[in-house]
């Protein structure tokens, strides 16, 4: 079983060999994504298998970014974004009326190439996930840290 990807002439991606759509653990289909009127992904069906390592390669300003915060809806916080289509998580579309975002943003996680910390300490910053997680024994704080 292979677990790259098909490239096919027509510019569509097929899932990688012998595995099934409930094998998969992220996928979008035909996804178009639109900042006001300029159109900045079109037509993007990305099938990614689960335990499969996906590198996104291309030049600057080619949308990488932007596919890549289709996944957890911060698009979602660009007034302009428009997204059509649907991105499944494990089966399940991320942009459905029914999904947490916090919940689905806990489970995507995103790290940015250029730090952006909360205006805060370097002390609070490191400790905001534990804090957000109610944990606030000064004990287990400085362990922490």
């Amino acid at each position: 079983m292979s677990l790259v990807p098909s490239l096919f002439s027509n510019g569509e991606i097929a899932a990688p060999d012998g595995v099934s759509p409930s094998a998969l653990a992220l996928e979008t289909e035909h996804l178009r994504v639109r900042y006001g009127d300029r159109l900045v992904l079109d037509d993007i069906s990305l099938p990614i298998a689960k335990g499969q390592i996906t590198a996104l390669i291309g030049p600057s300003g080619c949308g990488k970014s932007t596919l890549l915060r289709c996944f957890n809806r911060m698009n979602d916080l660009s007034d302009d974004c428009q997204i059509s289509s649907a991105v499944r998580l494990q089966g399940q579309d991320i942009y459905d009326a029914s999904q947490e975002v916090v919940a689905l943003r806990w489970r995507v996680g995103m790290v940015f190439q250029r730090p952006n910390p909360f205006p805060k300490s370097i002390y609070d910053n490191v400790l905001y996930g534990l804090r957000l997680l109610g944990i606030g024994e000064r004990r287990l704080l400085d362990d922490a840290a």
